[in-house]
């Protein structure tokens, strides 16, 4: 009989990163290539920072951002600890944010600089903390990533366009 691996993008990375973890994993033009585990560690930093700001299994994290791999990043850790993942296009109106994040009830949001002016006048309730994106390197505390368990069943992310 073989393993069985859930079809979870935890156990799906895990899987891959165990297997090919010195491969490329992610990469950015005029940028170096990041391994599986070159990825996964920053992943561990950005859940243990969600973490600190409070972030728990269930609550939603919007992604407002310019392709960049720590979009990636971000995207998986959230959803790694189970948090659910809301991304949204950078051409999305100041208004039309407004309304994302209000319908989400997201509870904080990582943001890519140029874009920080798009939140200035937002009025979201639930949203307790912006993120920058470009740079996790401030990010240096870990955390036991096998705390969380994430099932297929779990949402994953709330969408709101059908992407590009």
């Amino acid at each position: 009989m073989t393993d069985q691996v859930s079809l979870t993008f935890p156990s799906m990375f895990r899987k891959t990163a165990e297997q090919f973890g010195d491969s490329n994993a992610l990469s950015f033009v005029g940028e170096n290539p990041m391994s599986y585990r070159e990825v996964q560690k920053k992943i561990n930093l950005v859940i243990a920072h969600l973490e600190s700001l409070g972030i728990e299994p269930g609550d939603k994290v919007a992604i407002l951002s310019t392709n960049m791999p720590n979009w990636g990043i971000a995207y998986f850790a959230i959803t790694f600890m189970g948090a659910i993942v809301v991304p949204m296009l950078p051409d999305f109106l100041p208004k039309e944010l407004e309304n994302i994040l209000v319908h989400s009830e997201s509870r904080a949001i990582f943001v890519s600089e140029g874009l920080m002016p798009k939140l200035k006048d937002v009025n979201a309730p639930t949203l307790e903390h912006t993120i920058p994106i470009e740079d996790f390197s401030a990010f240096n505390k870990t955390t036991d990533l096998n705390k969380y368990k994430v099932n297929e069943e779990d949402l994953a992310a709330i969408l709101y366009t059908s992407g590009t």
